[in-house]
């Protein structure tokens, strides 16, 4: 399988939506639905009619299930979204073992497997990280040449 620029746009994409994904279902276990409560008018049943003020309060049935039904849809999404994922970066690391060029391999391996960003892959290889940006651009150029040359 050819890895293109926009497969691993993809790639980081899925990444960060599960990162979001996963920071939604904590803010939902974390803040668990609250009741409703107010306060309701009436009298007692005996003469003289008195006015009294009542407190009632319970669970917001609807929303309740709106939102046990918003966290079951998150939590299929998540787990298809997170198999996808391991899947791209199976593809991703199956691509690498054919790159031949070890310094863009070892590259593309700490960026797209180990998720290093772009500073610390600098630091590693003892380049900034622009240089480090310019050399996946070049590589990844490289693959897309050669697949219209062969097309």
């Amino acid at each position: 399988m050819k890895i293109t620029a926009e497969y691993l746009a993809q790639y980081t994409y899925l990444e960060s939506q599960i990162k979001r994904m996963r920071r939604k279902l904590k803010y939902y276990e974390k803040n668990p639905l609250k009741s409703e409560h107010g306060v309701v008018k009436g009298s007692m049943p005996g003469f003289p009619f008195a006015q009294c003020h009542f407190v009632v309060s319970g669970p917001k049935v609807k929303s309740d299930e709106k939102r046990k039904e918003l966290i079951q849809q998150l939590i299929i999404d998540l787990k298809g979204n997170e198999q996808l994922y391991e899947d791209m970066k199976l593809d991703i690391e199956l691509f690498l073992e054919k790159v031949t060029d070890l310094e863009i391999k070892s590259i593309l391996q700490m960026k797209f497997v180990d998720n290093m960003s772009l500073e610390k892959i600098g630091e590693e290889l003892g380049y900034d990280k622009s240089s480090i940006s310019r050399k996946i651009d070049k590589f990844l150029k490289s693959m897309e040449d050669s697949t219209h040359a062969t097309s």
